[in-house]
């Protein structure tokens, strides 16, 4: 059993039944898992570049998706999180060392020349579906080549990468900084609330919160930034519920000095438990009036000089994703303020003049019932 379960033995009992759950739902949706073709595992799983915001200026994110076989933790006994389908994605054997650098170089040196010959500096983001500093999933020799690799582009200015808190440790972050002293390095946690409770029992993330502040004080004494994924609207939450516990997240993740923080709205990925509950009308994706009322009243500008706040949402505007009353107008309006309160990390875009929607009222009277 995980760490976290030895010295929490209440949280034995609420957990049972959910692993349980989350454990069946994923036995049977790892039917439509596949192994793919040579080829397929050869590319990455997707790629690109956009505009996005850096620690003090507008610039680009490249983004690479790597297909490795997947999040330990979701192909444990444990069953995973309760709204992560990202094993689906990832090969059902092992993916070698030789296929993900193929994935890896095929991706970069499709972008490399449009990043230098960019204006713009560029954040070059890693993706995996699982932990980069898992060496199941990247073997070593794989994370040296790629940080190797990218050490020489001038251009690429910060780098962040993901990890489950238990892959972390000292001699890991002596060796990315020695690949990578002279980019700003971030590690992506998904900590997902500092509430212990909802994380075990709501989420099933099997991480304790004294356990990521070890860990981010181990990157502090190395150097390198920890960027935290909170997740908007937990299963079980209400919108009041989910405004109250993410504002108390960020709230004391800035307190902490944690260099960045992504708001995840939660979206309904297939072959989860949260797919199961909203099918049956038992859990609703959040609404864009709850996440820009909890950017408000978490943060103000002084916060914002010393922490990056972002939200980049998946299914925005779709009834899987955060979204208000679907109207395309109502969508499009919520989507672009956020979009320019990312780039700006100016708390007024939220209220800029856009699309003003007869939803809102309705929003107001079910927002503590769903």
């Amino acid at each position: 059993m995980q760490k976290f379960m030895n010295g929490n033995k209440d949280l034995l009992v609420d957990r049972t039944s959910l692993i349980e759950k989350i454990y069946s739902i994923k036995q049977n949706a790892q039917k439509r898992r596949t192994n793919y073709r040579e080829g397929q595992l050869n590319r990455p799983v997707s790629f690109w570049i956009k505009e996005d915001r850096l620690i003090s200026e507008i610039g680009k994110d490249f983004t690479i998706i790597l297909r490795t076989r997947g999040c330990s933790w979701a192909l444990s006994e444990h069953g995973g999180c309760s709204m992560c389908g990202y094993y689906l994605d990832a090969n059902k054997k092992d993916v070698s060392a030789t296929q993900i650098i193929n994935q890896f170089d095929h991706a970069f040196d499709d972008k490399i020349n449009e990043i230098t010959q960019d204006s713009n500096n560029f954040i070059l983001k890693i993706f995996n579906s699982g932990s980069f500093l898992d060496e199941i999933e990247i073997p070593k020799n794989v994370r040296n080549y790629i940080l190797e690799k990218i050490s020489k582009v001038e251009k690429i200015k910060e780098i962040v990468i993901e990890s489950r808190v238990e892959y972390i440790t000292s001699e890991k972050l002596v060796e990315i900084n020695q690949f990578l002293d002279n980019k700003h390095i971030e590690i992506a946690v998904g900590l997902e609330t500092v509430n212990d409770y909802i994380r075990n029992c709501y989420i099933n993330k099997g991480v304790l919160f004294k356990d990521f502040k070890n860990v981010l004080n181990l990157c502090k004494d190395h150097g390198v930034g920890v960027k935290v994924y909170l997740l908007f609207k937990p299963l079980f939450l209400n919108e009041q519920a989910a405004i109250d516990d993410c504002i108390n997240s960020i709230q004391t993740l800035i307190s902490l000095g944690v260099n960045s923080i992504s708001i995840n709205p939660m979206n309904i990925q297939k072959g989860t438990l949260v797919e199961q509950l909203w099918s049956q009308n038992r859990y609703k994706p959040p609404w864009f009036y709850s996440l820009f009322k909890c950017l408000k009243k978490s943060v103000n500008g002084k916060d914002l000089e010393k922490t990056r706040l972002l939200c980049d949402p998946s299914g925005a505007g779709t009834k899987r994703g955060i979204h208000n009353c679907l109207k395309r107008e109502c969508e499009s309006s919520a989507k672009e303020r956020l979009k320019h309160f990312v780039l700006s990390q100016d708390l007024s875009e939220l209220d800029r003049n856009g699309y003003e929607c007869t939803c809102k009222k309705k929003y107001t009277l079910k927002k503590v019932f769903y």
